[in-house]
């Protein structure tokens, strides 16, 4: 089989030759996959183009404090999920918000309070280590995003699994 057979046809006699307008770029309203084929290398590739990322609003900072950093949930059995809530004190004149919270493994799930907690109060983190497949000591950790100077905080919590 020859690549000839996808090379395009030149203009015809008596036709003038075009030349190729660029494209306008669209706003993408989604994240929609892209097939691009090139005929010469036999190869392609598939790449999403996504929407333009929206300007985010200007969040103003404000000041955390966490009674506890680490904790330890001693020893558990195979199988068992250990959990424990972190507590963050806002302590500044700014509601504080918890933007994201990321996990060191997939073992370990979290979730937070989604809500601005207003000056004063206080918000969660709940951490829930899966301990299947675990054995011996464990050392897992969190970030926690928020608006502070200090955009990240990481809590650590650990243990050590025992097999029965």
């Amino acid at each position: 089989m020859s690549w000839g057979m996808f090379a395009q046809n030149g203009p015809k006699p008596g036709e003038q030759k075009t030349q190729p307008q660029p494209e306008m770029a669209q706003p993408v309203e989604s994240a929609t996959p892209v097939l691009k084929v090139d005929p010469a290398s036999s190869s392609f590739s598939v790449r999403p183009q996504l929407a333009p990322a929206a300007p985010e609003a200007e969040i103003p900072l404000t000041t955390a404090e966490w009674p506890e950093t680490d904790f330890d949930f001693g020893t558990i059995k195979q199988g068992e999920i250990a959990r424990h809530v972190f507590k963050v004190k806002n302590t500044g004149t700014q509601p504080l918000k918890i933007s994201r919270v990321k996990p060191s493994c997939g073992c370990t799930t979290p979730n937070w309070t989604k809500e601005p907690i207003p000056p004063g109060g206080e918000g969660e983190i709940e951490v829930a280590f899966d301990s299947g497949g675990k054995s011996g000591i464990q050392r897992k950790t969190v970030t926690v995003f928020l608006n502070t100077e200090e955009r990240a905080f990481t809590l650590r919590f650990n243990g050590e699994i025992v097999v029965e």
